[in-house]
């Protein structure tokens, strides 16, 4: 059986706001609607309802009189030369007519279903060149979207099913109309509409970017590192089922699965090691063990596939067992077997472990409650893995910024002050009222406060001034043009825990000599900030980790 996107044939698009930019003031428009209303006598609905729904209503529940007629004959009138307005000032947004395009070429049909006027829309859509297959407005439909006849006659007209398009658009409304017509959705963010109004509409993809739909029918590649979030989530909605045994399933943002068997509760994790080629064995067993500690466990049985490159020498192998071995025993795991092979096609050694661990029953441990006013804390640093990784492949070119003495430190940072962050995490599940933690991986502190926004759909203001980070990331990041705030970031931890909590961590963690800071807190709205000084922007977004670019 063929996954849905096999199946997909064909793009239906929004028009204004999604493929081009909009300049209606519809709250203005409303407004007069309301006021002439008013004056008139005539009976209105709810105020939220939007103004085609609105005449609509005035149209059926104020008798077919003068009065009325003109009314709804002069409101249309009035959105007509608005939209008219609109059309004049109107261009394409970033990305849509190139995306178009790239679709045509790989035959995929496209279409747009508007709430417009066809008058308005076809002048945009001839100035601009803009290319579709079909195109529907309020005029050539009897009922307009979300009403299921819209996206039904604009498939028909496209010769496709609906399970054959895929429905994108800069509003809710437009996920809805899929909904009501059973097919697959996309919402694409913009200013006044966030990912969590896609999210409670049932997106079933939400993009930042237009071009992004590109990933869903091949016409833009997948870059190395992990699976966007915005790509994954899809996956794990669609086919992954728990029954009630499993407490905490896949979901963005979460570490490990949490699961029941018989009065046992158990996490369970996996992760990969494809960035390094010496410490692999380091890396692998303290990148699991990590995940499972910030959930509040305590790792204790460990399995792992090694996929060796062909030529590849025994030592070499030898070399990654013993550092397996030796983390193994040092954290108190058992490594209970796995997986070991030479790749006749693999270029590199990849390395994938399973963990899993016993919760921890802690009278302390609170990972709900969220809310505005509770802080945001790091602990040690940020770019620790980075450091070590970059410093282990590029040690050659690297020679001519740093000495020998530094470039070994910086290797040695896996060790020192090192990527593990087991004990650091069982300090504070142990001691104070932690609401989430995260391991700061693939990234970075970018992906790591994204995920918890997005996990407990909330807002983050993080201070630049307070985020701390190794003292040779900064460095690296200017020698090869990168952003650290989106790098690997094993080694430390991201967390929330409550306003009255944070300043009494921070003192105990630095008592015992390690790192801590209140970097931010939890704030209205959706969304991560970064704030300097008297300004605030969003806090940078990746595609992929940063260290990918080297």
């Amino acid at each position: 059986m063929n996954g849905r996107l096999k199946k997909l044939k064909g793009v239906i698009f929004d028009f204004d706001g999604t493929l081009v930019s909009i300049h209606i003031d519809f709250k203005k428009i409303k407004k007069t609607l309301v006021e002439r209303a008013c004056k008139l006598g005539l009976c209105l609905p709810d105020g939220s309802m939007p103004i085609l729904e609105m005449l609509d209503y005035v149209g059926k529940n104020n008798g077919n009189n003068r009065v009325t007629e003109s009314f709804i004959a002069d409101m249309k009138r009035i959105l007509l030369e608005e939209e008219t307005k609109s059309a004049d000032k109107s261009f394409p947004l970033p990305g849509s007519i190139k995306l178009i395009k790239d679709l045509g070429k790989k035959g995929i049909r496209t279409g747009i279903f508007t709430r417009n006027c066809r008058q308005a829309v076809e002048k945009v859509v001839e100035k601009f060149s803009i290319p579709c297959d079909v195109l529907l407005t309020r005029d050539d439909v009897s009922k307009v979207k979300p009403a299921r006849e819209h996206l039904e006659k604009a498939a028909r007209l496209l010769g496709l099913t609906r399970e054959e398009v895929l429905i994108a658009g800069d509003h809710p409304m437009d996920i809805r109309s899929a909904r009501n017509f059973g097919a697959l959705s996309c919402g694409i963010v913009s200013e006044n509409i966030n990912r969590s109004d896609f999210e409670r509409e049932g997106a079933d993809f939400i993009f930042d970017r237009i071009e992004y739909i590109g990933y869903l029918f091949g016409v833009k590649s997948l870059k190395t590192g992990k699976l966007p979030n915005s790509l994954l989530g899809y996956l794990l909605k669609t086919y992954m089922e728990n029954d009630s045994s499993v407490i905490e399933g896949p979901q963005i943002g979460v570490d490990c699965a949490f699961f029941r068997t018989g009065s046992k509760e158990l996490l369970v994790k996996t992760d990969p090691v494809t960035l390094v080629g010496k410490d692999t064995g380091n890396y692998l067993v303290n990148v699991n063990v990590n995940d499972i500690s910030v959930m509040g466990g305590e790792a204790r049985w460990f399995l792992c596939s090694l996929i060796f490159r062909r030529k590849v020498a025994l030592d070499e192998i030898e070399d990654i067992f013993s550092q397996i071995s030796d983390q193994c025993r040092k954290h108190g795991i058992n490594w209970i077997g796995g997986h070991t092979e030479i790749s006749g096609s693999g270029k590199s050694n990849i390395a994938c472990g399973f963990l899993a661990g016993r919760m921890v029953k802690k009278k302390h441990m609170n990972c709900r409650g969220v809310k505005k006013g509770d802080k945001i804390f790091l602990v040690k640093e940020l770019g620790i893995e980075a450091v070590s990784i970059i410093a282990r492949e590029k040690y050659g070119c690297l020679k001519k910024y740093f000495t020998e003495r530094a470039l070994q430190k910086m290797i040695n940072s896996i060790t020192d002050p090192g990527i593990s962050i087991a004990g650091e995490a069982k300090l504070l599940w142990e001691n104070f009222r932690i609401k989430v933690m995260r391991d700061p991986t693939e990234g970075g502190i970018s992906a790591a406060l994204y995920e918890i926004a997005g996990r407990f759909n909330i807002g983050i203001t993080v201070e630049k001034e307070k985020l701390v980070f190794n003292q040779y990331i900064r460095k690296l990041s200017s020698i090869y043009g990168l952003n650290p705030c989106g790098i690997i970031s094993s080694g430390s931890i991201v967390g929330i825990i409550s306003a009255a909590d944070g300043p009494c961590m921070v003192r105990f963690l630095e008592e015992r000599g390690i790192k801590c800071a209140l970097i931010g807190e939890v704030t209205e709205g959706k969304g991560v900030y970064l704030r300097d000084g008297s300004s605030e922007s969003v806090f940078p977004v990746f595609e992929r980790d940063e260290i990918n670019r080297i």
